[in-house]
C-alpha cells in the first residue's frame, strides 16, 4: 500500500508507466545500472578520507583514478580525481604527468610525487565495456520476453490503419492487450481495418528466452570471477568445474592486485592506512577466499568407488 499511496502522490499512471518501461531503452539503462551497481561491490576497501566508491566508480569508467591533495580555498584534502595521463615518457601509457579535475579545481600533477594514480587493471581498461555490452543483451531478451507473452494474447496480426482515427483506436487496443483488459478495436469511419497476415509470436518460447536470461547473467558473472548457481549441464563433473575456474579468476585476480599496489603506493606517499580485499559475502571461485569448494550435487567421475 506504501507504494500505491506514493505512486497516486507524484501522479503517475501505474499502465502508461509500465508501457513506457517495457521498451529496449528502459531495460537497456536498467540493467547498465543493476551490472554497475553489482560490480561496484566486489571489494572491500578502507580508504579513508575518501568515500570508497568515488575511487571505485572513476576505476570501472575510465579505467584509473588520480588520488592527491585538493588545493583549494585553503584546504588540503586528500581527493579521488578524474584525469588523463600526459607528457612524453618512455611508453605510451606510462606517462610523467596527470591531468587531474573535478567540479571545483583541476590541474597537472607530476605522477609519482604530486598525485598516485591508481589501475583498474594492468591495461587500465575499465569495466564500463563489459557492463554496456551485456547490458545490450539482457535488454534485447526482456524485451522480446514481453513481446512473447503479450502476443501471445492477439495474434492475429498486424492491424493496419487507413486514418488517424484509426490510428488512435488501434493504439487504445493495444495497450488494453498489454494491460491484461478486454477490449475491441473500433473502426471509427466504417473505413475496414484489415490485419496484416504476419506472425506475433516469437520463434523463441518463454522458457527458452527465461533461460537465456539467467545464462547471460551468468556469464556476466564469471567473467569478473563471481560464481553462481547454474551449470554448464544439470549434471555437471569435477573436472568442468575445476577447468573453468583459472579463466574466470583472471580479471578478478587482475583488479585486486592493482588495487594493492596502488594502494601501497599511496600508503607511502601520503601517510595512510589504505587496505584493500574481496569483498568476503560474494562467492568467488577462488581458492585463496574459499578453499572448501562444494562440490555438494556434483558428480566426481575420477574418484574410485
Amino acid at each position: 500500500m506504501y507504494l500505491n499511496t506514493w505512486l497516486d502522490w507524484t501522479g503517475i499512471d501505474i499502465s502508461q508507466y509500465a508501457r513506457e518501461n517495457s521498451t529496449y531503452s528502459a531495460f537497456y539503462f536498467y540493467w547498465r545500472d543493476e551490472l554497475f551497481s553489482r560490480v561496484m561491490r566486489l571489494f572491500k576497501e578502507q580508504t579513508e578520507p575518501i568515500p570508497t566508491k568515488e575511487i571505485e566508480i572513476r576505476l570501472m569508467m575510465q579505467g584509473h583514478v588520480g588520488i592527491a591533495p585538493l588545493k583549494y580555498s585553503g584546504k588540503n584534502e586528500l581527493t579521488a580525481f578524474w584525469g588523463v595521463p600526459n607528457g612524453i615518457g618512455k611508453y605510451r601509457d606510462e606517462l610523467p604527468f596527470y591531468s587531474c579535475r573535478c567540479p571545483v579545481w583541476s590541474g597537472n600533477l607530476k605522477v609519482g610525487e604530486e598525485v598516485i594514480v591508481i589501475d583498474n587493471n594492468i591495461l587500465r581498461n575499465p569495466l564500463f565495456d563489459m557492463i554496456h555490452h551485456y547490458a545490450i543483451l539482457l535488454a534485447h531478451n526482456e524485451v522480446t520476453y514481453i513481446h512473447t507473452m503479450v502476443n501471445a494474447r492477439n495474434a492475429n496480426g498486424v492491424p493496419i490503419a487507413s486514418t488517424t482515427k484509426q490510428k488512435k483506436s488501434i493504439k487504445e487496443f493495444i495497450g488494453k492487450v498489454f494491460n491484461g483488459q478486454y477490449d475491441v478495436v473500433t473502426d471509427i469511419g466504417n473505413m475496414g481495418i484489415e490485419y496484416a497476415g504476419a506472425h506475433t509470436n516469437s520463434a523463441i518460447g518463454a522458457d527458452e528466452l527465461w533461460n537465456a536470461r539467467e545464462r547471460i547473467l551468468a556469464s556476466f558473472l564469471s567473467d569478473i570471477g563471481v560464481k553462481t548457481g547454474l551449470d554448464k549441464k544439470s549434471n555437471s563433473v569435477v573436472d568442468e568445474v575445476n577447468a573453468g575456474t583459472p579463466s574466470m579468476l583472471i580479471n578478478l585476480k587482475d583488479m585486486l592486485e592493482s588495487r594493492k599496489e596502488g594502494f601501497e603506493r599511496v600508503n607511502k606517499r601520503f601517510g595512510t592506512k589504505w587496505t584493500v580485499e574481496l569483498n568476503e559475502d560474494i562467492d568467488y571461485v577462488n581458492d585463496f577466499v574459499n578453499p572448501d569448494v562444494d562440490m555438494k550435487g556434483v558428480n566426481d567421475e575420477n574418484k574410485e568407488i
